[in-house]
């Protein structure tokens, strides 16, 4: 009989447990973006806060803003849409492209206040040929003050009516 529970108890604990997880890399404070929902969040004790703030070993880099002004507008970051790009053939040539945030009304290019971000407009308005939402940008100010990428994405957009979101501290600036 003890045998009988011996072996038992070895079989039982032979399967493998189920666990429920998500994919995603965590970065070096135990953090990472959740593509599917938006949310920022943390494991390993890391800081989870929704407003933007500079958290010990977090980069605010594109990807963290994207994610706040996804969590702040209720959209979805990362999202994919295919498009096809064959107009003469009835055979699809199908490729994608990426949106970094949408919402029920906007597909929202984001960027850093970078010069690596003056190409936001195209990005927001080919996208919204594909989803017939509003095109817009959102640029994102790293270094507290408005400058000549922000005036020029802004003016751009401006004379396209393409929404400009401009991100600096923890909100959503209105512009002029």
């Amino acid at each position: 009989m003890f045998l009988c529970k011996i072996i038992l108890i070895i079989f039982i604990f032979s399967f493998p447990l189920k666990a429920y997880s998500h994919g995603g890399g965590l970065n070096k404070s135990g953090c990472h973006n959740n593509r599917i929902t938006g949310d920022y969040h943390c494991h390993r004790g890391g800081n989870s806060s929704k407003s933007i703030q500079k958290f010990s070993g977090i980069k605010l880099n594109e990807d963290y803003y994207n994610m706040w002004l996804a969590n702040q507008l209720g959209g979805r970051t990362e999202v994919t849409f295919n498009y096809n790009y064959n107009l003469e053939s009835s055979s699809p040539l199908i490729a994608s492209v990426r949106v970094d945030v949408v919402t029920n009304e906007y597909v929202i290019e984001g960027g850093l206040d970078k010069r690596s971000s003056l190409d936001s407009i195209q990005q927001a308005v080919f996208a919204s040929t594909i989803t017939g939402k509003k095109p817009a940008v959102a640029i994102y100010d790293t270094n507290g003050m408005w400058g000549k990428f922000e005036h020029r994405i802004w003016s751009a957009a401006k004379k396209l009516n393409v929404k400009f979101f401009w991100v600096s501290g923890n909100e959503i600036k209105d512009v002029y």
